[in-house]
Formats: C-alpha cells, structure tokens, sequence
C-alpha cells in the first residue's frame, strides 16, 4: 500500500499525516501517529546497537520485542540521519546493522 503525505495546513504540523483522503478513520490516525512510532521504534533499534554490538534485524527484533518487519522499515531514515551503516556480512539472511 502506498501512502501519501497530506497536509490539511502547512503551519500545523500536527494536522500531516501519512494516508489518503478516502482512508478510515483509524488508518487517518495511525498516519498522523506514525513519526512518534518510527522515533521510538529507532531509539529502541539504537539501544539495541549500542548495547550489543552488531546485528541482523531479526536480532535486534529478539532484543527489542519489535517485528523485523518494524525494524526494516526505519532501515532507510536511520542511514540518511546517520545513525547506522548497514554492513555486507549476513546474518539469519538479513544483512547486519552497526550503530554509528
């Protein structure tokens, strides 16, 4: 599913939101919900790193309670911001993390 940033107004950050116009209610919600859930899910990856070293996302999803499926998705903002490089060693057929 592809989703689309909307913003109802540009001096309210609060009102942007990650779905489209014709989206339940609930799936509206999750949208404007989703950079507090993609910032701590990261700060948890982070801990993770920082705590035991290097590792595959479905380590870090035994560590950190979260699915790998969560855990691939901040694969992409924590490179650009960053906060991990993502090595060519594979591990549990995912290629390992290291927190920068």
């Amino acid at each position: 599913m592809n989703q689309l940033a909307i913003s109802f107004d540009l001096h309210k950050p609060e009102f942007t939101c990650l779905a489209r116009r014709d989206d339940p209610q609930t799936s509206i919600l999750a949208g404007r919900n989703a950079q507090k859930f993609a910032k701590s899910h990261a700060g948890r990856i982070m801990v993770a790193l920082l705590m035991n070293g290097d590792l595959s996302p479905k380590q870090i999803a035994e560590v950190t309670g979260l699915t790998v499926v969560q855990i691939d998705r901040r694969r992409h903002e924590m490179k650009r911001d960053g906060l991990i490089t993502v090595l060519d060693e594979i591990r549990h057929s995912c290629q390992v993390w290291r927190a920068l």
